[in-house]
């Protein structure tokens, strides 16, 4: 991902497949987010936070036999 910042704004670029749809859906996120006045440092914290529980979650889900 590359940014692009201003004293108020990041603006954050996708750059590649799978990565480069969620990057999309993400931008408009936070975009819509920051017009609602969360900081970017808010944003990308939230947003860390509710990844690495995202991981978690899926690490320690049990395979399923068919």
């Amino acid at each position: 991902m590359t940014t692009a910042c201003d004293e108020k704004h990041i603006e954050l670029k996708p750059i590649s497949s799978c990565r480069q749809e969620v990057e999309i859906a993400m931008v408009e996120m936070l975009v819509s987010l920051q017009k609602r006045g969360w900081s970017a440092a808010e944003l990308a914290l939230a947003l860390a936070d509710a990844s690495e529980d995202l991981v978690m979650l899926i690490a320690t889900k049990r395979i399923r036999p068919n």
